[in-house]
């Protein structure tokens, strides 16, 4: 059976690395699923493609990143010492503030692998296109030392490279010629086009720190970054079940006091409907007002402002249908500039009492900012309902 134990597996179910390189055709893709099963990896899904939008797999949500095409370029040194210094050893004009680079110290020499900021975030920005959150990156062929303490062989092969190892360390890095091998890592048997991409997830998690750079930096922000998405995604998905299951309780309780508002008179009952309406068509007025307000040179202070001291002094019998802020007076076309009418709201609705409707046109008319008000129609609809449309003219606090 194929399957890998590690002594620390921190891998709760499964995890994706990609390998991003070329072949004489052109871009190659090439992915593992390692998954975790009875406490040791297992190689659930391994493929090679040449376009994201032909994975096998849809539900990846994120991914490690090995990046070995020809923009990668790697370096053997003998200089050991700072990170610094040997990028300025294998690069002395390297404008090291543009790049990415990756660095493995042996006993004898040091590896280092750089490539440009710009071409690594484009492929990142690649994936995420793909809804594929790249978690962490590498470069180059570095992190297949994380396989030398299970595979005895000299000569190691991955897609890209031939890489030879001596006395348990890395001795050099040279072009594969496309040659396919097979290697048995315990019970597992995996071949060496796809050795890199679980290399890099072995080193992920077997907490193996041999290789320095300032892709670290890049790392944890990804990380953090995905982390922090992930919450965000949770938070929702638990806010969005929590509304629902309180919906579903008011729903229920709505249900069983239904039978006992029955009972109530009708005037009562157009009550509590109008008193839930108007907050629904308060909302829509409100809305509705901002957008207009955006296309209109007077300040959103004011038009608030009107809209609040109306609504404040509408009575429960009235219900709004609409409230128009200076509104359009000729159909919108392309062609045709936006004509509006000037200080002036016009209001639609509905009313239950003809009392209370004419008292609260009155208090309009008290509002420090309206001229006056006239009602355009006033008719009965049905039973005690009755159809109104007003207009207010606002004073032209311009002129004074």
């Amino acid at each position: 059976m194929n399957r890998f134990r590690l002594p620390y597996n921190p891998i709760k179910r499964s995890i994706y690395a990609f390998e991003h390189t070329e072949d004489n055709n052109g871009t190659v893709i090439i992915g593992v699923e390692v998954a975790k099963k009875n406490g040791e990896l297992d190689i659930a899904k391994k493929f090679m493609i040449n376009d994201l939008k032909d994975l096998p797999e849809r539900n990846i949500s994120s991914a490690h990143l090995v990046i070995t095409d020809n923009q990668i370029l790697t370096k053997e040194i003998v200089t050991k010492g700072t990170d610094q210094e040997i990028v300025s050893e294998a690069y002395p004009n390297l404008e090291v503030d543009n790049f990415y680079y990756q660095i493995l110290k042996t006993s004898e020499k040091s590896f280092i692998s750089i490539c440009r900021k710009t071409y690594v975030d484009d492929i990142i920005s690649t994936y995420k296109d793909a809804k594929i959150a790249i978690t962490s990156i590498d470069l180059g062929n570095l992190t297949t030392t994380a396989l030398i303490p299970f595979i005895k062989d000299s000569k190691v092969l991955t897609f890209t490279a031939s890489i030879t190892i001596q006395n348990e360390e890395l001795l050099s890095i040279t072009r594969n010629d496309k040659q396919i091998e097979h290697y048995e890592i315990d019970s597992l048997v995996i071949p060496s086009s796809h050795l890199l991409p679980f290399a890099s997830i072995l080193h992920k998690v077997s907490g193996i720190s041999n290789i320095s750079g300032n892709v670290i930096e890049k790392n944890t922000t990804l990380e953090i970054t995905h982390k922090e998405l992930r919450f965000f995604k949770k938070t929702l998905y638990y806010g969005i079940g929590f509304l629902l299951i309180a919906l579903l309780i008011n729903f229920f309780v709505f249900n069983s006091n239904y039978k006992k508002l029955q009972e109530l008179k009708e005037e009562e009952q157009v009550y509590n409907t109008q008193k839930e309406t108007i907050k629904k068509q308060q909302l829509i007025v409100n809305t509705k007002e901002n957008i207009v307000q955006s296309i209109l040179s007077t300040g959103f202070s004011k038009s608030s402002y009107y809209a609040d001291q109306i609504i404040q002094s509408l009575p429960l019998s009235v219900l709004l249908k609409s409230y128009n802020y200076q509104p359009v007076l000729k159909t919108l076309r392309n062609d045709k500039p936006i004509t509006i009418k000037q200080k002036a709201i016009v209001i639609t609705g509905d009313s239950l009492d003809k009392t209370s409707f004419t008292n609260w046109i009155h208090k309009i008319e008290d509002l420090n900012f309206v001229d006056k008000v006239t009602i355009l129609s006033y008719g009965i609809q049905k039973k005690k309902t009755a159809i109104f449309e007003i207009e207010i003219k606002l004073i032209d606090d311009t002129k004074k």
